[in-house]
């Protein structure tokens, strides 16, 4: 069965939403992308800002990080890496691996799996929420 490749245009709208989230900087929401872009651009509309983003994730350009207590989020950063992710705030950072650790070689070979992708997501408590629960449990 032949594979159908989508070809998607790069509109005014995409780019601008584009340069937004680059802004911003990682790991922002569509809610957030659009909240800001509400300030320069207020006839781009919500959906577009949501469907922009997912198709882009969809296309490569950008990373979705599914957040699983709160709205997904976007990353720019294009080399592979995993996250880190606040159980409480939701707050999502970057978590590099060195670089000699490939745990898909030996998933592979303990299992007979083939990885075709992967994703690490760490949950646990960002600085800011750790304090917080800590200075409560004082």
């Amino acid at each position: 069965m032949e594979q159908k490749t989508t070809i998607r245009r790069n509109t005014a709208q995409k780019q601008v939403i584009l340069d937004t989230l680059k802004s911003l900087g990682s790991h922002k929401s569509a809610t957030a992308v659009y909240q800001e872009l509400q300030k320069t651009h207020p006839e781009v509309g919500r959906a577009t800002v949501f469907r922009v983003l997912r198709s882009m994730a969809e296309d490569g350009v950008l990373l979705r990080i599914p957040v699983s207590d709160g709205e997904d989020r976007f990353d720019v950063t294009e080399f592979p890496h995993n996250h880190a992710v606040c159980r409480i705030c939701g707050a999502v950072d970057d978590v590099w691996l060195d670089e000699g650790m490939c745990i898909d070689d030996h998933i592979t070979s303990a299992s007979g799996f083939t990885i075709e992708s992967e994703r690490i997501e760490f949950v646990g408590l960002c600085k800011a929420c750790g304090e917080k629960v800590k200075n409560a449990g004082a």
